[in-house]
């Protein structure tokens, strides 16, 4: 290997390593909604949710998932906002959102930011936010 090929090389390997170890579930999505990359925290997630039916991995369409969501009025507004983004016509988007399981309530936001660089394709994180939501809701009890 060349030193030039090894600088990029170890670049390369930083930036994974960076990525994965961010909490937040982070995905990039192709223009046209496809999962292209995800991070490790994405990945745990899937498993720790039995999400490994290729539902959010890569190579699976993230808008058509968020589209066979009908039921639920977030995840249309999720891909509203992720395809206003990818189309220029917001410079980012927003959004919480409940995701309850069966064992535990939970709440999230969503992100999502263009790629730097890469026209129309999409960065989008999920960050846990339940300690906040509970919080609140304690100290305002009419949030509940």
């Amino acid at each position: 290997m060349s030193e030039e090929r090894d600088i990029k090389y170890c670049n390369l390997t930083f930036r994974s390593a960076v990525l994965d170890s961010i909490s937040a579930h982070i995905a990039v999505l192709d223009p046209n909604g496809v999962i292209v990359a995800v991070n490790a925290s994405w990945q745990a997630f899937a498993e720790a949710n039995q999400l490994n039916d290729e539902s959010m991995s890569v190579g699976t369409n993230y808008l058509e998932v968020c589209r066979l969501a009908r039921a639920d009025p977030s995840a249309r507004v999720a891909a509203d906002g992720i395809r206003e983004v990818m189309k220029g016509l917001r410079p980012h988007f927003y959004h919480e959102y409940p995701c309850h399981s069966p064992d535990q309530q939970r709440w999230f936001a969503l992100r999502a930011t263009p790629l730097i660089d890469y026209p129309h394709f999409v960065v989008v994180t999920h960050e846990n936010i339940t300690i906040r939501i509970l919080v609140e809701s304690a100290l305002d009890p009419s949030k509940k």
